[in-house]
Parts: C-alpha cells; sequence; structure tokens
C-alpha cells in the first residue's frame, strides 16, 4: 500500500520515496532533511540550523516534528471518523 498524503498548502503529493529521502537526510544532517520538506529556506530550516550548531540533539527532534508529524491532523481525524 503506498501512502500519499497531499499538501494542501502548495499542491504538494508526498510519496514513499519522499519519506524514505527525509529519513536519509534526517539521520546524517536534520536541516537538510526540514529544507527537503519545506520546498526552500524558510524559518524552519533556519530554526533547525541554529538548534544543529548549538544542541545536536534538539535538531533532531525537531527535524522529526516538522517532516513527520507536523500537518497530519487530517489524517488522524479521517482515521477516526472511519473507526466511528
Amino acid at each position: 500500500m503506498t501512502v500519499v498524503s497531499v499538501d494542501t498548502k502548495n499542491g504538494y503529493i508526498e510519496t514513499d520515496n519522499d519519506r524514505l529521502i527525509m529519513v536519509i537526510l534526517l539521520i546524517f544532517l536534520p536541516p537538510l532533511a526540514v529544507f527537503f520538506k519545506s520546498r526552500g529556506c524558510t524559518s524552519y530550516v533556519c530554526l533547525n540550523i541554529l538548534l544543529y550548531i548549538f544542541l545536536i540533539l534538539p535538531a533532531y527532534c525537531h527535524a522529526v516534528w516538522f517532516c513527520f508529524i507536523r500537518g497530519r491532523e487530517h489524517e488522524v481525524r479521517a482515521e477516526l471518523t472511519n473507526r466511528i
């Protein structure tokens, strides 16, 4: 089963290959994973770079949150309505 989610703001479709690339980037350099997910240099990328320079562990936590948790509220709601 292929998981595909759509970023409603940009109309960007995220595939499993994109998630795999984000995991690989996240392991080696978290700011690159955030850059890949945000599709440009945003405030989230700058924040992650600062976290990575000063505190490495929070940079990993922020990158995981940004790449895989943020923006998934609609998936949780859809899953809950399917169960009812």
